[in-house]
C-alpha cells in the first residue's frame, strides 16, 4: 500500500477536510542547538509542565529544534514554514521515554513557535490543533551547498532570523519517522501525529548548521533562551511526503 493511501474521514473544524491531512510533495531542513535549561521550560504552558520535561543535553542545558519546511503540494496548499520546537520527554526520567522513542523512530515536541507564508496554512493549522502560527515573511535561498530559510519583519532585507544547513551529495534510503507535536487547543494540551516519509535525507551529527539572530519579537526571545548559534546536529531532506492526523488530548 503507498504511504499515502490511508482511510480519511470529514474533520467538522476544517469544514469538511479530509483528516488526516495528505502532505504529498515536500523538502525540510531541521537542526538541535543548546538551550538554558530553565529558561526554556519556562516555555511550557502551565497544563503541560507537570506531565512534559525537556530533554537535557548536559547539567543546565536542553535541547532546541528549527525546522524550516517547504510544502509544494497538499491539502492545505504550497507554503513555507519555519518552526521552532521543544523535544520533550515523560515521566522522572524523560530521556529513558525519549530514547524508547527513537528507537522507534518516534520523535516529540512542544511546538513553541510556527510562522508560515499563507492564510490558508496559518488557518487550518490553528483549527486543526492550535498549532501557533501565524503568517510572515519567510524567504528561502539555497545554493552553494547550503540551504537557508530566513524570517523578516517589517519589509526589512535584513533578516531577524535565519536558519542555515549544509546541503551534500548523497543521502540515505527511505525511511518512515513519527513526530508527536504537543500544542494548546483552545487551553486544552492536545497531542498530534505527524507520520513521515522521507525518500531522501541526510543528516549532519556534531553540526552543519547555524542560526543567524538578528533583531527581532523571535530573535530576541531565542537570543533570551542562550540558545547556541552552532547546531548540535542537522538533517537535510530534499524529498518527502507527510500525513497530518488530528489530534488527541494529552493523556487521552
Amino acid at each position: 500500500m503507498a504511504f499515502l493511501d490511508v482511510s480519511r474521514h470529514p474533520c467538522a473544524a476544517l469544514g469538511g477536510q479530509p483528516l488526516p491531512l495528505q502532505l504529498r510533495a515536500l523538502s525540510a531542513m531541521a537542526a538541535v542547538f543548546s538551550a538554558d535549561a530553565g529558561a526554556a521550560r519556562a516555555l511550557l504552558p502551565a497544563a503541560m509542565a507537570g506531565v512534559l520535561q525537556p530533554l537535557s543535553w548536559r547539567p543546565g542545558r536542553c535541547l532546541l529544534g528549527v525546522i524550516a519546511v517547504r510544502y509544494l503540494e497538499g491539502d492545505l496548499g504550497a507554503y513555507d514554514e519555519l518552526a521552532v520546537v521543544l523535544p520533550v520527554g515523560h515521566g522522572a526520567v524523560p530521556q529513558w521515554q525519549a530514547l524508547r522513542n527513537l528507537l522507534r523512530k518516534r520523535f516529540e515536541a512542544f511546538i513553541w513557535q510556527m510562522p508560515v507564508t499563507t492564510a490558508r496554512a496559518r488557518d487550518g493549522g490553528v483549527r486543526l490543533a492550535g498549532f501557533p502560527k501565524w503568517v510572515a515573511d519567510l524567504r528561502r535561498d539555497d545554493g552553494a551547498g547550503r540551504l537557508r530559510c530566513a524570517l523578516h519583519e517589517d519589509g526589512s532585507d535584513t533578516p531577524a532570523l535565519a536558519l542555515e544547513c549544509r546541503d551534500a551529495e548523497g543521502h540515505g534510503p527511505a525511511r518512515e519517522l513519527s513526530l508527536l507535536a504537543h500544542t494548546l487547543l483552545e487551553g486544552v494540551p492536545v497531542v498530534s501525529e505527524l507520520r513521515l516519509r522521507q525518500e531522501r535525507w541526510r543528516e549532519h551529527p556534531g553540526g552543519g548548521a547555524r542560526l543567524v539572530l538578528g533583531r527581532g519579537p523571535l530573535a530576541d526571545a531565542l537570543r533570551a533562551l542562550d540558545i547556541g548559534e552552532r547546531a548540535l546536529w542537522s538533517q537535510v531532506v530534499p524529498q518527502a511526503q507527510a500525513l497530518l492526523y488530528g489530534p488527541r488530548r494529552l493523556g487521552g
